[in-house]
């Protein structure tokens, strides 16, 4: 006699295994994106070789220098700031409600343009990982203005945008007129707002980590609260949640991921934006979920920008920023004719 219960379909994948399937699909996915950045670029090295570089380690072998000492700084710096990039965008346009939100919306990229000038200019420092620090320090300087502006503790979303949007405006003037008097600062800053990873050390990527760790920290505390205000402030005050304090929150976390990402790496562009569309898309509305896709999903964009700007299609190296846009331009046309903007 036949089992009748051998027979049954299967049952149907729910909504959080599919996910939970995403999720792994991107985590291997950025594995083996991570060992082709290790393995790939103009100076092919095996498998073993790459192995051994990071094992055993050996000063005199010419492919061991090339991956420890090029190609592993420069892939810690693009997951580092695709992570922090796609977290942030995720908390910026949570906290807005607008989708078109971007780390350059609250002046993060003006501050930290200006601070590099500043650098070039007064210092006459040239060198990425010396002047990471003003644009770092720019980039907060700029944020407190715009919090401060935008009515501190009890700020609204649209003052927020609207302090950012002329704090923006003021530090970009600034920064232009500085170039205008400086041939040198001018090729400084012509590298720099390309965006990319060149002249990245681990002493770089061990200072800014701090920043980084406790902007995923801030925005994980932000994240319920703001679930909450996604539904409108009204309902969240119903729901007892300090609507102010979420809001510092996301706010100090945004100023850390992109200020420490910013002065690493540069303004990269396109990251912040169109990750978070992908991240809902493939994980709903929920901001923790949402948070934590951006973050996979920010770090596998800037890592396939780095690799494909080093390998030879171009005819020469390519900045990531540059990749990225190149990238991010036709998958945010197709995320906007596939399900439109939504609004937040």
């Amino acid at each position: 006699m036949t089992d009748c219960t051998s027979l049954a379909p299967p049952p149907a994948l729910t909504r959080a295994g599919l996910r939970r399937l995403w999720l792994a699909a991107a985590v291997l996915g950025l594995a083996a994106l991570c060992a082709a950045a290790l393995r790939l670029g103009v100076r092919p090295v095996g498998w073993s070789a790459v192995w051994t570089a990071l094992t055993a380690f050996d000063a005199g072998n010419a492919d061991h220098i090339v991956v420890r000492h090029m190609r592993l700084p420069r892939l810690g710096g693009a997951l580092l700031a695709g992570a922090a990039l796609g977290l942030a965008g995720a908390l910026m346009q949570g906290l807005t409600r607008n989708p078109l939100a971007d780390p350059g919306l609250l002046g993060i990229n003006g501050g930290a343009a200006l601070g590099v000038a500043l650098c070039v200019l007064v210092l006459g420092i040239t060198d990425p990982a010396e002047f990471v620090w003003m644009a770092l320090g720019g980039a907060l300087a700029s944020s407190v203005l715009v919090f401060l502006l935008g009515g501190g503790s009890r700020a609204g979303t649209l003052r927020l945008v609207l302090a950012g949007a002329a704090v923006s405006a003021l530090f970009l003037a600034l920064t232009r007129g500085l170039l205008l008097v400086s041939r040198q600062t001018l090729e400084v800053y012509r590298f720099w707002v390309l965006g990319g990873f060149d002249g990245i050390v681990p002493a770089t990527l061990a200072a800014l980590a701090p920043f980084l760790a406790a902007g995923a920290g801030l925005a994980a505390l932000a994240a319920p609260g703001l679930n909450a205000l996604l539904l409108g402030e009204d309902s969240a005050t119903g729901l007892g949640v300090r609507t102010g304090l979420a809001r510092l929150a996301a706010g100090a976390a945004i100023v850390l991921l992109c200020g420490a990402s910013v002065a690493m790496a540069g303004p990269i562009a396109f990251a912040g934006l169109i990750v978070p569309h992908l991240a809902r898309w493939t994980a709903g509305p929920d901001m923790r979920r949402v948070m934590l896709f951006s973050a996979v999903f920010g770090a596998q964009l800037l890592t396939a920008a780095e690799l494909l700007g080093r390998l030879p299609l171009f005819g020469g190296t390519m900045q990531a920023g540059v990749m990225t846009a190149l990238i991010g331009g036709p998958v945010l046309i197709w995320l906007v004719r596939r399900n439109g903007v939504r609004s937040l």
